[in-house]
C-alpha cells in the first residue's frame, strides 16, 4: 500500500579565526563529553510565513511558504539509509526507539539507489525520511522525489548557522533547500610530521603549507621528496586523490547550456597528473586502493589529503575502540591544501511519500540543528554542520588531539568549509568525475598526444553511457 494512502487505512555571516592553523601551546587530549565548545543556544520551532524569493537569512535562497505540519497516521516512521549513522544519532537525539521506526539499510550503494528509485515509482515502503552518501545525494536532491525544509515546517531563519556549501549542494536547481548534513567534511593536508621534517625541512603547519600553497609548489615539494630520498618516499601515493581538490578550481560545471563543459581551469590537471606519473615522483597508487592504504603506516608516503573523517577512520589514527590503530599515530598534522574543498558528507531529506512531517522535522532538528546536540557531536570527535560551534572549538586548546601530535584541525578544517564551493555539482556529477579520470590516466600514460585527444575521448565516453 502506498505510504500516501497509510491515513485510509488508520550561514550566515563567517566568523573570522585567528590563524588558518593554530597550534597548541601543549598537548591536547581527545574531547570528553563533559565541555562545551560554545553556550548553548537550542533552536525552536517554527510557523509559517509569507513567500519570499530571496529570504533575508539566507541570501541566495528561494524559500517557500513555511508549512504547519502534522502527521497523516499514528503509525511507525519509515527511515531509509546506506548505513545506520543516522538513525543511530536519531535515536540518541530526538529519542525514538525502534518500536517509533521502522530502518531499511543498504550498505551498497548502486542497489541502495535502485531500491530507492523502485520506491520512488509506485510508493510501496517508500520512505519518510532517507539519507544519502555525497556521491549520489544530488540525484535525489535535485529530484521531484523529495520535498523542500519548508514543506516540513523548518524555516531557512533555523539555517543560518550552516556551512553556505551544505546548503547549496542540498539546494535543487531554483535554490530551493531540500535537504541537511549534521556534519561537514572539510579537507586538510594530512601529513607525517617526521618524514616532513626530514625532507622538506619542517614540521611545523604553518611553515609546511607553502609546500602546498600552489599546484606548482605541489610538484616543486613532490620533486624535492623524491630527490631526498633516492624514490624511497613520495610526497603523494598517487595523483588521483589530489582530484577532488583540482575539481573546486573550476567555475563551472560540467554542463553549460545544455552541452558538455569542461572548464579551462580543470583543464590544467592533465598536465598536473602527468608530470607527477612521468617523473615517478608517486607510487602510482590509486585513491581507495590495497596499495594506496598499505603506505599509510610504513612512513613512505608524506601526505594524504581528506577530511577529518578520512583521518580518523580511513588513515586510522584514531578509528575508536576495538579497531587497529595506526601505528605512527601523533606523527601526524594537518595544514592546508592549494584550495579549500570537501569531501564526502551524508545528507538526510523527506521523500514525496513522506505522511509523517512533524515527526520527520522533529527528528531532522535533533539530529542536524539542535546545538545542544550539536555541541555533543563536537565533545565525541565530530566536525558538525554549524560555524559557531566549530569556530569556538578551533579556537579551543581542549581540541589538540595526541593522534595528531597535540594539534588542533579545526583551524584548517573551519577555514576549508567556510570557503569550500558546491555550486556547480551536478546530478550525475561522479559519473563526469570517473570518465574524466579515466582519461586523465590515459593522457599521463600517453595513450594521447594532445589534451584535445583526450577530451573527445571523454565526451565519447559520456555518450557511450547516456550521458550527453
Amino acid at each position: 500500500m502506498m505510504k500516501t494512502n497509510k491515513v485510509l487505512a488508520l550561514l550566515v555571516s563567517a566568523v573570522m579565526v585567528i590563524g588558518s592553523i593554530t597550534a597548541c601551546d601543549k598537548s591536547g587530549q581527545d574531547p570528553s563529553d563533559t565541555s562545551d565548545p560554545s553556550s548553548s543556544s537550542e533552536q525552536t520551532g517554527t510557523s509559517a510565513t509569507d513567500t519570499t524569493a530571496v529570504p533575508e537569512d539566507l541570501p541566495g535562497y528561494v524559500e517557500r511558504t513555511v508549512a504547519d505540519v502534522t502527521d497523516e497516521d499514528n503509525g511507525k516512521i519509515m527511515i531509509y539509509g546506506y548505513n545506520a549513522e543516522f538513525s543511530a544519532l536519531a535515536e540518541k537525539y530526538a529519542g525514538i526507539t525502534t518500536n517509533d521506526y521502522d530502518f531499511i539499510e543498504t550498505t551498497d550503494s548502486v542497489s541502495y539507489q535502485e531500491k530507492l528509485d523502485a520506491v520512488f515509482s509506485d510508493g510501496v515502503d517508500a520512505p519518510d525520511i532517507f539519507t544519502c552518501d555525497e556521491a549520489y545525494a544530488r540525484k535525489y536532491l535535485a529530484s521531484d522525489n523529495t520535498i523542500a525544509l519548508n514543506d516540513l515546517g523548518i524555516d531557512y531563519a533555523e539555517l543560518t548557522n550552516m556551512f553556505d556549501y551544505t546548503l547549496r549542494f542540498a539546494a535543487d536547481d531554483d535554490s530551493v533547500i531540500k535537504g541537511l548534513a549534521w556534519k561537514a567534511c572539510p579537507t586538510g593536508i594530512f601529513y607525517e610530521r617526521s618524514l616532513a621534517e626530514e625532507y622538506l625541512g619542517t614540521q611545523d603547519p604553518n611553515q609546511l603549507a607553502a609546500s602546498f600553497a600552489t599546484w606548482d609548489a605541489v610538484l616543486d615539494s613532490a620533486r624535492t621528496v623524491n630527490e631526498a630520498s633516492e624514490g624511497d618516499v613520495k610526497l603523494l601515493a598517487g595523483y588521483t586523490e589530489t582530484f577532488d581538490a583540482y575539481l573546486s578550481t573550476r567555475e563551472a560545471g560540467w554542463i553549460m547550456d545544455g552541452t558538455v563543459n569542461v572548464d579551462p581551469n580543470l583543464e590544467g590537471f592533465f598536465d598536473f597528473a602527468k608530470t607527477l606519473y612521468q617523473e615517478d615522483l608517486t607510487f602510482r597508487a590509486e585513491r581507495w586502493s590495497g596499495s594506496w592504504e598499505d603506505k599509510m603506516s610504513n612512513k613512505s608516503v608524506v601526505s594524504y589529503w581528506g577530511s577529518l573523517q578520512f583521518a580518523k577512520y580511513e588513515l586510522a589514527l584514531n578509528p575508536g575502540e576495538g579497531t587497529a590503530v595506526n601505528p605512527t599515530a601523533g606523527d601526524w598534522g594537518i595544514t592546508t591544501a592549494p584550495v579549500s574543498y570537501y569531501s564526502g558528507g551524508s545528507w538526510v531529506m523527506a521523500s514525496k511519500y513522506c505522511d509523517k512531517k512533524a515527526t520527520s522535522a522533529d527528528i531532522i532538528r535533533a539530529v542536524c540543528i539542535n546545538e545542544d546536540n550539536l555541541k555533543d557531536m563536537v565533545n565525541n570527535g565530530e566536525f558538525v554542520n554549524n560555524i559557531k560551534l566549530m569556530t569556538s572549538a578551533a579556537a579551543d586548546d581542549k581540541f589538540c588531539l595526541e593522534w595528531l601530535g597535540g594539534q588542533n584541525p579545526y583551524p584548517v578544517l573551519l577555514d576549508s568549509a567556510k570557503n569550500a564551493d558546491a555550486s556547480n555539482v551536478i546530478v550525475d556529477e561522479a559519473e563526469y568525475s570517473e570518465a574524466f579520470m579515466a582519461v586523465v590516466g590515459a593522457y599521463s600514460e600517453e595513450s594521447f598526444d594532445e589534451i584535445k585527444d583526450a577530451l573527445e575521448a571523454f565526451e565519447d565516453q559520456l555518450s557511450e553511457k547516456g550521458l550527453v
